[in-house]
């Protein structure tokens, strides 16, 4: 009888479960590239949404009239506050100053206006939660 059982085949129950926690232990960390693959998109969307608000604002400065009031040397204020789908909440602020030019060009009112859009929350990252910030700088004349 001990003869026919060492010819049986087949896996043990030993076998059997060490297989088992191998494949675990790979699907875990295919579950953890999934997590990361989405913070990574989300970062990107509210990067991307943060940029296209800045480049808004740039624009309707830019179309501003030139003796809009706005345009005084030392102004700062906000612009408003802008809610993007997926993308979260900001505030725009700016800031304008006046830039001395040489007379080479004969160029008066010459204004740089710095725009600051900034998440009112933390926002995902791949890194852990963070607030996203984007920096945008143009210069306008005021006749």
């Amino acid at each position: 009888m001990s003869a026919s059982k060492k010819m049986q085949a087949g896996f043990t129950l030993i076998e059997l479960l060490v297989a088992v926690v191998i494949l675990a232990i790979g699907l875990l960390g295919l579950v953890q590239l999934q997590v990361t693959a989405i913070k990574t998109n989300s970062q990107s969307m509210t990067s991307t949404a943060s940029k296209a608000l800045a480049q808004k604002a740039v624009e309707e400065f830019t179309a501003l009239d030139a003796d809009d009031p706005i345009f005084t040397d030392g102004q700062i204020g906000t612009w408003g506050t802008y809610t993007t789908q997926g993308g979260g909440t900001y505030t725009i602020e700016y800031s304008v100053e006046q830039v001395k030019v040489a007379n080479t060009w004969d160029v008066s009112q010459l204004f740089k206006i710095t725009l600051t859009v900034t998440s009112t929350t933390e926002l995902a990252s791949v890194s852990g939660n963070k607030e996203r910030e984007v920096i945008i700088t143009t210069l306008k004349r005021a006749i």
